[in-house]
């Protein structure tokens, strides 16, 4: 059974969406989504349930490897790919990233599986099982399996491009996960010891990006995918010091020259940022901190890389960078 806060942030995405393509709530959104990720609580730690098979999910992955190499074709059953997919859970990076998330980007990249696996591909990413497990808790393992679910789809949204697999059901739903995703996420930890990247941020910046960039995605849907990102790094309670605020940067840029709307909605968040920040009373927590920080560390990547963006939102970050230190 659903967690009743997700269950919360699931609806509201779905009545923002609806929201916004009636032309409402553009300017109350991010108060009313920042409202809403603030009133949610911690649940819990419980356990994360390691994955087994590595070995011998390994193992059928260098076999089909080897036949591709000969036949140029893959021919693999749901059980076969569920059990690759599994290891996208693994706490070891051998069966992990350098096992699963390699295999799975070689077929996808090769055209190797066909558009009904492809689709069967994408539902399993964006079931709730696997981008909200352990997501209200304590920071845990739960991470690898919903960040490497979100770095798989973000190959086959760039595969949809030329093939077409997507259809709009789908669509819609993979937009209505990924930015209740964005809202709940709060694991902002780039690499974890012996574990390896869980990167969680850097590939939700990914998935947006190719939700952005593409054509069969509504202007409010990309208005939603923006305020939640926004909404879930603003919130995001941990340091992010493995590159995090420089792919959100690129995605920001990305976006803000797609239309004058993006511009705009980006420009009150800054505001919005920034007004929060002056009427703060003194901050007490290492959570608050590190919020500060990671504010600072995106708006000077901004900088950086200021040629990239619109002129408005360079001026204002330029007028309030007394705050940058």
């Amino acid at each position: 059974m659903i967690d009743d806060q997700i269950a919360l942030i699931k609806d509201t995405v779905i009545q923002a969406r609806k929201k916004l393509a009636n032309g409402q709530i553009y300017q109350s959104l991010n108060g009313q989504l920042e409202n809403l990720v603030g009133s949610l609580s911690k649940r819990s730690k419980t356990i994360v349930k390691p994955v087994d098979g590595g070995d011998s999910a390994l193992a059928l992955m260098q076999k089909t490897s080897e036949k591709f190499i000969q036949v140029k074709k893959v021919l693999l059953t749901d059980d076969q790919l569920f059990e690759i997919l599994r290891q996208l859970a693994s706490t070891n990076p051998a069966y992990r990233d350098r096992g699963a998330f390699y295999f799975l980007s070689d077929l996808i990249s090769n055209k190797a599986l066909s558009p009904e696996q492809m689709r069967w591909i994408a539902n399993y990413l964006v079931a709730d099982e696997r981008l909200f497990g352990h997501i209200l808790e304590p920071l845990n393992d739960g991470v690898f399996q919903r960040s490497f679910s979100l770095l798989i789809l973000g190959q086959l949204l760039s595969a949809d491009i030329q093939q077409n697999f997507i259809d709009t059901q789908l669509r819609d739903r993979i937009i209505n996960q990924v930015a209740a995703y964005a809202l709940l996420e709060q694991d902002g930890r780039g690499f974890v010891g012996e574990k390896g990247w869980a990167h969680a941020f850097t590939h939700l910046g990914n998935v947006c990006s190719n939700l952005c960039s593409s054509p069969k995605v509504r202007r409010t849907d990309k208005i939603l995918l923006l305020a939640t990102l926004l909404v879930g790094y603003h919130n995001a309670p941990v340091p992010f010091v493995a590159g995090e605020d420089a792919r959100i940067a690129a995605y920001l840029a990305e976006i803000t020259n797609l239309n004058e709307i993006y511009e705009d909605y980006f420009l009150r968040v800054l505001k919005f940022w920034h007004q929060g920040l002056t009427a703060q009373m003194a901050v007490t927590t290492e959570a608050g901190w590190n919020k500060i920080y990671n504010r600072n560390r995106l708006l000077q990547q901004l900088l950086l890389q200021k040629d990239a963006f619109p002129g408005s939102i360079v001026d204002y970050i330029e007028s309030t960078r007394d705050y940058l230190n």
